[in-house]
């Protein structure tokens, strides 16, 4: 009888509870922004591909990991970051200058020796990506010459 009573009273409680939430929920579900497609490769199927064209780069999945300042002559003319998307499960070096257009190169680099690179004239440039999930991979960035590395990340 008692156990009944206990039984009856926490599915009262259940049920107070999702009649409460419903509102709740249907709220949720209006205001939630739609979704994105989901990235093209996953893993070591991206590994060598450009992180932009397979959507692994979009900021609901990517993110900076580690930054590092380039400067040259005492003044910061850009950085360096290490990008991760963990969605994708790989790594790649993004450079930005902030001197405008100049020429700008990008490698991403794993503690086993495997490289990704990437230059040009601009003002951004990054690597393919490079596998990474569960190892070390740090960025270099170099800006007419002046270089910066992130620690591994």
């Amino acid at each position: 009888m008692f156990s009944r009573r206990i039984a009856s009273r926490i599915g009262v409680g259940f049920g107070a509870l999702a009649l409460a939430s419903a509102p709740l929920a249907a709220y949720a579900a209006d205001t939630q922004m739609p979704a994105k497609a989901a990235a093209s490769c996953s893993n070591q199927g991206c590994n060598g591909k450009d992180p932009q064209a397979t959507g692994c780069s979009q900021t609901y999945q990517a993110r900076n990991i580690r930054t590092a300042s380039i400067m040259s002559n005492g003044k910061q003319v850009g950085w360096v970051e290490l990008r991760w998307s963990p969605y994708c499960g790989n790594n790649w070096a993004r450079v930005v200058s902030t001197a405008g257009s100049a020429n700008v190169a990008a490698t991403a680099t794993r503690s086993d020796g495997a490289k990704m690179s990437a230059s040009g004239k601009g003002t951004v440039v990054w690597t393919p990506m490079i596998f990474g999930r569960d190892l070390c991979v740090s960025a270099t960035g170099t800006i007419n010459g002046a270089t910066a590395t992130t620690s591994c990340g």
